[in-house]
């Protein structure tokens, strides 16, 4: 029997409060130039992650939607890491699969489970309608694949979804890839965390996206 939800975020509710308190050892102009976040005045910072905006206060580390409510406890761990490990590093212009990220291959069946699968099981008969759901979250065509589209996941964070239409001989197939600068600023974990919430929103957008089991 799954957890209730209260239940689930109480387990994460720790590493929150450590990287609420990591925050405030960090420099506010240092955490908003390396992230390309937005700095809305001197104790706010708001970040656009996968289509919706989020506001982060500075030095408590609280995350709120855009509507004021605290954020989804996966997600606001998911931006605090993203603030406090960004390098600042330059997109490369070059996409990378995700097994060929440092750690990467550790996590492989779980990116495959939460982030190939459900893609595959939404749009394989329709890739059009990736593109059409990519749409909302800021996304734009790529000349990949059948269909793919760009999303920009953060601020310096894009990711690809490239998807291959099935047909009566070979199976659809998808993938979903990286700029190579990812690297300097989120590791494998925190990767398939952002790629599983950028493949719901694309999959379900009406549907509550749940901290991670």
């Amino acid at each position: 029997m799954n957890e209730p939800a209260s239940e689930r975020a109480s387990v994460y509710q720790p590493a929150l409060d450590r990287l609420r308190a990591r925050l405030a050892d960090h420099s506010f102009d240092e955490v908003v130039r390396r992230s390309g976040a937005q700095r809305l005045d001197d104790a706010r910072i708001g970040l656009r992650c996968v289509g919706r905006d989020y506001v982060v206060s500075y030095p408590d580390g609280i995350v709120l939607d855009a509507d004021g409510a605290p954020a989804q406890i996966s997600t606001a761990i998911l931006l605090l890491l993203y603030l406090l490990e960004s390098t600042g590093r330059n997109l490369e212009g070059e996409w990378v699969s995700f097994e060929q990220l440092p750690g990467g291959a550790g996590y492989m069946g779980s990116f495959r489970a939460r982030v190939i699968g459900p893609v595959l099981q939404a749009f394989g008969s329709d890739p059009a309608a990736l593109a059409r759901a990519a749409e909302a979250l800021d996304g734009e065509p790529l000349a990949l694949g059948d269909v793919a589209v760009r999303l920009p996941a953060l601020p310096r964070v894009p990711m690809a979804y490239i998807l291959w239409g099935g047909d009566a001989e070979f199976a659809a197939s998808a993938s979903v890839v990286f700029d190579a600068s990812v690297e300097g600023y989120l590791d494998a974990e925190a990767v398939t965390v952002l790629a599983e919430l950028a493949t719901r929103r694309l999959v379900d957008p009406a549907r509550p996206v749940q901290p991670k089991e």
